[in-house]
């Protein structure tokens, strides 16, 4: 009972990974990509990357996105096909950090060009603050939603998210907010 327990728990603290305050939201495309062709998608086989952190490195935590991001691209209309060869190919990457009051400016990169955000104690918010007015640490949150070319097996889009993650959200709050987060990415899927 206390695994199952556990396990839970970890799967939710999982879903506030993508529950950030205000993300930035970014993207970037080869302009030479024909995107007009792409109608069928399949998972990269391999399965996503391992970060070391379990509150990432879970089945619960992957079927959750993985069902987010599939609503998403069944509503632009593209499928899945067991029977049809796969167009173009999703994968995501999730990774959190903690950081302490020092830091000032974080730098990620989205893997075709880099972005900056900056952080700073007047934005952060009023639980990180300590009554004596010092910062204290906190997480942020970076997610990355590929789409690779099946043929040349090229990342060809990528959008991005990353922010300070907030914390006490219910289950049904995180899982608004990754529906949210991962409808603001691929709003900009594929590309005008």
């Amino acid at each position: 009972m206390k695994v199952r327990i556990h396990f839970l728990c970890l799967s939710l603290l999982a879903a506030s990974i993508l529950a950030c305050a205000s993300p930035k939201i970014g993207y970037d495309y080869d302009a030479g990509a024909n995107f007009s062709g792409y109608h069928v998608y399949d998972w990269v086989s391999e399965g996503q990357e391992k970060t070391g952190d379990r509150r990432i490195d879970n089945e619960q935590a992957d079927i959750r996105i993985r069902n987010a991001i599939g609503a998403q691209l069944r509503r632009k209309g593209y499928t899945t096909s067991v029977h049809a060869k796969p167009d173009f190919y999703v994968a995501y990457h999730v990774g959190v950090k903690n950081l302490s009051p020092d830091v000032s400016t974080q730098y990620y990169s989205d893997g075709m060009a880099g972005k900056a955000f900056s952080h700073s104690a007047d934005t952060r918010s009023q639980s990180q603050q300590t009554t004596a007015g010092e910062v204290q640490s906190y997480h942020t949150g970076t997610f990355l939603v590929d789409i690779i070319d099946a043929g040349s097996k090229e990342v060809v889009w990528r959008g991005t998210a990353a922010g300070e993650i907030e914390s006490g959200l219910t289950p049904r709050e995180r899982e608004e907010r990754l529906r949210g987060i991962v409808h603001s990415i691929l709003s900009h899927f594929p590309p005008q």
